[in-house]
């Protein structure tokens, strides 16, 4: 039993078992189902091969030639710290495959000696020489970047049915390579120089006319330029010295609006001319003393502080109002409310200037226009409306200079616009002639480069090894058997994965334990015995019973074994279960061997010794009343109905410890027949009279009888036959009796055996024990000569009812009845 029996299995133990195991259980599952579909993959390699056979058959000779070729240069690779261009060194591999592949060298290579034979079978034109190459020809190195090495090896091949084209074409594409840069080293230095030296005189003159064009464009022009050469706008820095002149007039302006708001607000709220004047004077910083008065306007001015202060902040009070505004909205650290508190700031240092220059203007105006023996009051009065007069003046002088620079910097706008034509042509003829000057300053610099190259030397192709003879390279009949093989198994593998796929069906136990959440009790293989009498005997007490019931047919064999380990489980299981004695077996589908397993266990049971009852509640097709040839009897139906007592549906079977309740007659209403209240006080009455009761019940996924059953057992043991499809069917069953709240003890594989496969089912194995029962004997003193013969095994009985009499018991001994004599336990 091993895992089912201590109840361990991963449905329970959630990350059982770890990385590199589970990762070798993917493997070996892998492996498993190709070895299962081995046809599958066999018959797909065995074709791969054959086709990979036929194309080495149908695929013509192929032939190699090639040769060594080397590419020196006499200036070993730097860099220019100028440009950043690379100097010197040979060039990178993918020029020097385009140079081969050019026109020249083709044309070359077309009308060397070695290729004279081949010109007519090419159609006598270079072009299909060169078709030919694209796909023949092969010029490879071992140097990624060769463009920074200084000498290069390149291998240089040609592919084709005829060996003798692929030599003649080596020998060709390497002498006209070599020809190549050897003109190439001749022709390069003179050519080069020539296009700088055309390029440098087209250039020179238009540079000399774009300059004197520039010198008669700034003769004509209205622009102005500097000591630096830089063009200037005069009507534009005019407007901008205007525009900065008119800000700070209106600095000014709004700094003189708020003193003359000031000075009217206090001529219009002060009735006594000598107040007035000396608030005025305090608003201007200045003291005015009047005639005779000079003690009493002291003391106003000196009471009159805090009134004149009261006065400014309430010239401020709409800009206070707007700042606590903003302050609550986005807080003191915001950047408008900060702009705000600064422009308080230097309004009231403004405001409180101003009152003070005023009050200084009216005593100077006081003091020179005084008379003697005038009213204190009237020069007072005289003294505010002068103030009044000359600060309006002033504003007014303002407003009006503001207007005037307004109209100025409207002027100078309209002219420095007409100016900017003039100014976008002279950044023109600017960028022109810096162009000129750079692209010469370049061709110069090349001059020196190419002078100095050509003066050291360039690249020199030489042949490391002549071109070999021509060789046969394909096709390769191991390669294509390789190929066609790997991809025939390829193929058949997926085949097979698809398969094992498309089976749903379980490979293990530990599949079902996972699936279903529950152990395995136990493998029962197929069975199906004799009805056999012995020697002697006038007839067989089991005769009448079904041949599958193994456990009285066959005592001692595998099968027998098997059910003997699931009643141990089962009586295990319900021991634990507070009056665990009812018991369910189903399966998710009919030909599960449900009925069965469920005879053959309660059989078992009542071998045990136990009072046991076996139940039939398939009341759709009782299989299990038709294994005990009860069709005839009273039964459960009748029970249910009330025609009977559940003691005359009991009857009795050849075990003297079990019972056997039929279904009786088929009812209309199955389903709800096993939902009547009668069917649950049925089960409470035989749990008083019998140790276990066994109930045979309908396929879970076809009927809902079972499901109704499971909600009032002990427990439910799941038959299950391991074949195609049956892993959705097994977790469905398991589902649905984990809905109702039934206790699944564990599920009994039918129909297993444990030495061969069951569509690929592999379950854990038993040994034989019971088929050397009747035939090995000890030898001892007893027996003597006849040991190893045949006999008659010994039933085991017990010591009596004498010698048990201490003992508690659950059955009261009798004597040894049949079944005791024919089983093997």
């Amino acid at each position: 039993m091993g895992q089912a029996a201590m109840g361990s299995y991963p449905a329970m133990n959630e990350g059982w078992g770890s990385s590199g195991s589970s990762q070798t259980a993917e493997s070996a599952d892998l492996m498993g189902a190709i070895w299962r579909y081995r046809w599958a993959a066999l018959v797909p390699t065995i074709l791969g091969a054959v086709i990979g056979f036929l194309v080495f058959v149908k695929t013509p000779e192929t032939f190699q030639s090639g040769t060594l070729l080397m590419f020196e240069s006499d200036r070993p690779a730097v860099i220019d710290t100028m440009t950043g261009d690379l100097i010197g060194g040979v060039p990178s591999i993918d020029i020097l495959r385009s140079q081969l592949l050019s026109d020249k060298v083709t044309r070359n290579a077309f009308e060397n000696e070695s290729m004279e034979v081949f010109r007519e079978s090419l159609g006598g034109h270079p072009s299909a020489l060169l078709g030919l190459a694209n796909k023949a020809l092969k010029f490879e190195t071992d140097i990624q970047d060769a463009r920074s090495a200084s000498s290069l090896v390149a291998s240089l091949s040609f592919e084709h049915s005829d060996p003798e084209l692929c030599e003649a074409a080596v020998k060709a594409y390497s002498a006209a390579l070599q020809q190549l840069f050897a003109e190439k080293h001749k022709s390069s230095r003179g050519e080069l120089l020539r296009l700088i030296r055309d390029a440098t005189d087209n250039l020179q003159p238009k540079l000399s006319e774009l300059e004197e064009d520039y010198r008669a464009f700034r003769t004509k022009a209205s622009l102005v330029w500097n000591e630096n050469g830089e063009a200037i706008n005069p009507h534009r820095e005019r407007q901008l010295y205007l525009t900065e002149r008119r800000s700070e007039l209106f600095e000014t302006l709004r700094s003189q609006s708020v003193e003359l708001s000031a000075v009217e607000s206090i001529a219009r709220e002060a009735d006594d001319p000598l107040v007035r004047l000396s608030i005025i004077g305090q608003l201007m910083g200045k003291t005015f003393e009047m005639p005779e008065s000079n003690q009493i306007s002291q003391n106003m001015r000196d009471g009159d502080a805090e009134l004149a202060q009261i006065e400014l902040d309430q010239q401020l009070v709409p800009l206070m109002i707007e700042r606590n505004k903003f302050a609550a909205e986005f807080g003191e650290q915001h950047p408008t409310v900060k702009a705000l508190d600064a422009e308080l700031s230097m309004m009231k240092r403004e405001l409180k200037r101003l009152v003070k220059e005023q009050s200084e203007r009216i005593v100077e105006l006081m003091e020179q226009n005084k008379v003697e023996g005038v009213d204190p009051r009237k020069r007072a009065e005289e003294a505010v409306n002068v103030i009044l007069t000359a600060s309006r003046a002033e504003v007014q002088l303002l407003k009006q200079q503001i207007s005037e620079i307004d109209s100025q910097i409207a002027s100078e706008r309209i002219e420095a616009m007409k100016l900017a034509q003039d100014e976008q042509e002279n950044a023109s003829m600017l960028r022109q002639i810096d162009r000129n000057r750079e692209l010469i300053n370049q061709l110069d610099e090349q001059m020196a480069r190419v002078e100095l190259t050509e003066e050291e030397g360039g690249i020199q192709v030489s042949e490391l090894r002549a071109p070999s003879r021509a060789y046969r390279t394909g096709p390769n009949l191991v390669k294509m058997l390789g190929i066609g093989t790997f991809l025939g198994l390829a193929l058949g593998c997926g085949l097979a994965l698809l398969l094992e796929k498309n089976a749903n069906t379980f490979r293990d136990p530990e599949e079902i334990i996972a699936a279903v959440g529950a152990p395995i009790l136990t493998h029962v293989p197929f069975f199906k015995g004799r009805v056999k009498r012995k020697k002697g005997e006038a007839s067989n007490p089991f005769e009448l019973l079904d041949p599958h019931l193994a456990v009285v047919h066959a005592p001692s064999s595998v099968a027998s074994e098997s059910i003997r380990s699931c009643r141990t489980s089962v009586l295990f299981e319900l021991a634990g279960v507070e009056g665990g004695k009812v018991l369910q077996v189903t399966s998710p589908l009919p030909g599960d061997g449900k009925s069965t397993i469920a005879g053959n266990l309660a059989c078992s049971i009542a071998q045990s010794g136990k009072r046991t009852l076996i139940i039939d509640c398939d009341l759709r097709r009782p299989q299990v009343t038709d294994n005990f040839a009860m069709a005839d009897q009273l039964g459960l139906v009748d029970v249910l109905n009330g025609k009977c007592e559940h003691v005359d549906a009991a009857h009795d079977t050849p075990l003297s410890t079990l019972k056997m309740m039929p279904s009786g007659p088929i009812p209309a209403n199955p389903a709800e027949a096993l939902t009547l209240p009668e069917m649950s006080e049925l089960l409470d009455v035989l749990r008083e009279e019998y140790d276990y009761i066994i109930l045979d019940t309908p396929p879970l996924l076809v009927v809902t009888d079972p499901s109704i059953t499971a909600s009032m057992t002990d427990g439910v043991v799941m038959a299950l036959k391991v074949r195609r499809k049956s892993k959705p069917n097994a977790k469905e069953a398991a589902s649905i009796l984990a809905n109702v709240g039934a206790k699944l003890l564990g599920v009994v594989i039918n129909a297993s055996d444990e030495g061969a496969n069951n569509d690929g089912y592999k379950g854990y194995g038993y040994y034989r024990y019971g088929r050397h029962t009747n035939r090995y004997y000890r030898k001892t003193a007893d027996n003597g000569a006849k040991a190893g013969q045949r006999r008659s095994p010994v039933v085991v009985s017990g010591r009596g009812s004498a010698a048990r009499s201490a003992r508690p018991i659950a059955v009261p001994p009798t004597t040894p009845s049949v079944e005791q004599e024919r089983s093997d336990v």
